[in-house]
């Protein structure tokens, strides 16, 4: 299998001229290749400090259009009312749900 002529990795020591040299007509000869590594080390990239609290994490379920709708309407009513970001007003709203689990599985068993 003949596939196309690549160079050979880049190291990422000047990205314009690597961006230039891609987009370089390959009728025109064979593509240029990168740049010689600078003489001076590169710095590792740190990824940003994360803020320091509760782990989160993403749930996904599904639920009647209504119910997410309703649940969505209560969540945006105490965010704006109490000015708390989302994440804290679902850990309130999820505290008061399993103090009533009781009330939710009758309602559940059509018992309610």
């Amino acid at each position: 299998m003949s596939g196309k002529q690549l160079p050979p990795p880049y190291d990422g020591s000047d990205l314009t001229a690597l961006l230039r040299a891609r987009h370089a007509h390959t009728e025109d000869g064979p593509t240029p290749a990168p740049p010689e590594p600078r003489s001076e080390p590169t710095a590792a990239v740190q990824p940003p400090a994360r803020a320091k609290g509760p782990a989160m994490d993403r749930r996904s379920w599904y639920m009647p259009k209504v119910s997410a709708d309703a649940l969505g309407d209560a969540v945006e009513e105490l965010h704006y009312a109490t000015r708390q970001p989302k994440h804290v007003v679902m850990a309130a709203m999820v505290r008061v749900l399993l103090r009533h689990l009781d009330e939710a599985q009758e309602l559940i068993e059509g018992k309610g």
